[in-house]
């Protein structure tokens, strides 16, 4: 490009004349006006005196981003499909991928956290299990993410919706702490972000109905239907977290928010790839919510949606590098699975192949006997004239696994084995 489009901010110690370059902006035909307003941010205070409007331009390469990342979530739905990968296998592979981003968006907020349990509370029934585990509520959302349950989100249609997300996630945050909300739905006192420094780089609104007001905006906002949904979704990411409606959680609730978005649009890999893509481009990504409230910017949000896009775009990238060294990954095991238990019935190759998943894409847990029996009976419900088989059978099966050299016992209670060396050592 002859004449880059540049940051009003840069041009601004360019010392050009960034008034006239607004006007310009503002009066290009392919400029959205978003209606949603802002205070600007000057030596870390806000200025409440000026007051903008949030305006984007519509750059070719944005939409060429935009294209590109419809593109790779056609190929990241084609490479996770049953055809490319057994069921066990891309079920492990996406609670390893949701693991890790629920690792990330909780270590961004200084949360620590172990990722195999994130991955063992994903697995449990949150009803019969007795462990209690502080993220259960943020891990159930995302579970309902997965799982494709969007009943309770598909339309978040008023204030309560927000705050119903918001108990729902933090519930066992809530007991204590900034997570105490004392407004209806959101708080009622300051907020201030500090960096690392000690330096204010962001002010929440003030005052609950100033709050709600912004909130109602954003709500009409996020269900306009005159904008593509990839640059309507960066915009209302942004705003999310400029209101900073709750005392604590903001990040996180609006990265959940994304995730459900991307989910509900394109497909819940690149969902669960954002808190990951943020995390190795956390510089960038902050520093283009300073940019947005600076007062030299006049409310432009051109760049942010731009480093969002990037960001979708990043980690969709690496979800179809790992699908694709994990298809090569099966392929090449199973060519020398087929070659080592050619001697075995169709039922133990069956039971093995199970191990075999296990093994090469579960980083955190080896399979029991109880949920192997689960595994089979569901495959065999899928196959015809197969029947049910017991606990008791499989456990029979596995014993006789042992027996040959195939299997290795790593746990009585519950019974737990996995493959032995006889594969392993080759594959």
């Amino acid at each position: 490009m002859l004449n880059k489009y540049e940051n009003l901010i840069k041009l601004y110690y360019k010392k050009q004349n960034i008034e006239d370059e607004y006007t310009k902006r503002i009066e290009n035909p392919a400029t959205f006006i978003t209606d949603l307003k802002i205070n600007p941010m000057k030596r870390e205070n806000k200025i409440f005196e000026k007051e903008y409007n949030l305006f984007y331009v519509n750059l070719l390469e944005h939409t060429l981003l935009q294209e590109k990342i419809m593109e790779n979530s056609k190929k990241i739905i084609s490479l996770s499909n049953p055809n490319e990968f057994p069921k066990i296998a891309i079920t492990e592979i996406i609670n390893k991928i949701l693991s890790n981003e629920l690792y990330k968006t909780n270590r961004m907020e200084g949360i620590k956290t172990v990722k195999s349990e994130i991955y063992s509370s994903l697995k449990e029934d949150r009803k019969l299990s007795k462990k209690s585990n502080k993220l259960d509520g943020i891990i159930k959302k995302y579970k309902d993410i997965m799982e494709e349950k969007f009943e309770d989100t598909q339309h978040i249609d008023s204030l309560s919706s927000f705050r119903k997300i918001y108990d729902e996630m933090f519930e066992d945050f809530e007991k204590s702490g900034n997570y105490k909300l004392d407004g209806k739905y959101f708080r009622k006192d300051t907020v201030k972000i500090i960096n690392s420094v000690g330096k204010i780089i962001h002010v929440g609104i003030n005052g609950e109905e100033v709050i709600e007001k912004n909130m109602e905006d954003l709500i009409q906002f996020m269900n306009r239907k005159d904008i593509p949904f990839l640059v309507k979704a960066s915009i209302s990411h942004f705003f999310f977290e400029y209101i900073h409606p709750f005392y604590d959680g903001n990040g996180r609730f609006g990265r959940y928010l994304l995730s459900l978005y991307l989910a509900r649009k394109l497909d819940i890999l690149t969902a669960f790839s954002v808190s990951y893509s943020i995390s190795k481009n956390l510089d960038d990504y902050y520093k283009s919510f300073i940019e947005v409230e600076d007062i030299n910017n006049y409310g432009e949000i051109t760049f942010f949606v731009e480093n969002i896009l990037k960001i979708i775009k990043k980690g969709q990238e690496e979800i179809i590098k790992l699908l694709n060294v994990s298809i090569m990954k099966l392929n090449y095991s199973r060519e020398i699975f087929e070659e080592i238990t050619k001697d075995l019935s169709e039922k133990e190759k069956v039971i093995l192949f199970v191990y075999l998943q296990n093994y090469l894409f579960n980083d955190f847990e080896k399979i029991t006997n109880i949920e192997l029996t689960f595994v089979i009976e569901n495959f065999n419900q899928q196959s015809i004239n197969q029947q049910n088989i017991s606990q008791q059978t499989i456990n029979k099966y596995t014993q006789d696994l042992e027996k040959k050299g195939y299997l290795v016992k790593v746990n009585q209670r519950p019974l737990t084995y996995t493959l032995a060396e006889k594969i392993t050592d080759k594959i």
